[in-house]
């Protein structure tokens, strides 16, 4: 087996207001449970990217790596800790609210090629080959309005990145461009893998402070159901967990499990 992952965590930006501060946290909680509880993955194959690191082509750069030789039997790990939003598609027709869900890098700023769209996600993805274990986590936003909640029992704090906000009715959505055909083809195919997702795409994702100490709410929740449930239940039915716990701590999110893999254990 040729098992690597890749843990992609930010917590500042450089604009301080859209700071965050559970990410790192949540993939240094990641690396342990994959790396020292279970040592399903080495330490050499687990690359970690944070804060200046994570621009989107050194996340792009290292999803290459990640994906690089891999072959039936192996386990591949990609997880995701930061903002998330939307922005104008340039698949109109696939799209009907106008939008491209994305992650937002530390270089974010806006214009198109600091973004990383679900479509670019879908082709970097689309090669992965059969009989490959991979999962892919995404705790960030995927709404208009981002808000990561920084304390419990504190009054909520919404934050517009860099107040950036789209507008799907007006003429900033892009029209088709050279590159929609391999979008099309891309997103229409079923993900060769498993993603496990915060919340639903009109959601936001809480950054919360849990026993001391700040993390995404989904990510300490997955985690948590994943270190007694991880070997036996399928990934399905662990978010459904998550969203029993998620639910009962006064989170308003509801976590997603979609792709061919979701009624899979989290390990091979």
């Amino acid at each position: 087996m040729n098992n690597k992952a890749l843990l992609v965590g930010i917590n500042k930006y450089p604009d301080s207001r859209n700071d965050l501060r559970g990410c790192v946290n949540d993939i240094l909680d990641m690396e342990n449970f994959i790396a020292e509880k279970n040592k399903m993955y080495a330490t050499e194959n687990i690359k970690k990217l944070t804060d200046k690191d994570a621009t989107k082509k050194g996340i792009v750069a290292n999803i290459k790596w990640l994906m690089e030789g891999a072959q039936a039997g192996d386990s591949l790990l990609f997880h995701y800790s930061g903002h998330g939003s939307q922005i104008p598609t340039h698949n109109k027709p696939l799209e009907k609210d106008g939008l491209d869900e994305i992650i937002c890098p530390y270089d974010y700023d806006g214009r198109e090629e600091t973004a990383l769209r679900d479509k670019e996600f879908a082709q970097l993805f689309a090669g992965i080959p059969e009989g490959v274990h991979f999962v892919w986590i995404s705790d960030s936003c995927h709404a208009e309005d981002l808000s990561r909640d920084p304390f419990q029992g504190v009054e909520k704090h919404y934050r517009y990145f860099n107040t950036l906000k789209p507008k799907a009715n007006e003429a900033s959505i892009l029209e088709e461009g050279p590159s929609d055909t391999l979008y099309q083809n891309a997103i229409v195919k079923p993900l060769n893998g498993a993603l496990l997702s915060a919340c639903a795409s009109n959601e936001l994702s809480a950054d919360a402070y849990i026993n001391n100490r700040f993390n995404g709410a989904f990510t300490y929740y997955l985690l948590k159901n994943l270190m007694q449930y991880s070997d036996n239940t399928s990934m399905q039915k662990v978010i459904q967990l998550v969203n029993k716990d998620l639910s009962k701590n006064g989170y308003d999110q509801n976590p997603q499990s979609e792709g061919l893999l979701e009624t899979k254990a989290f390990f091979l």
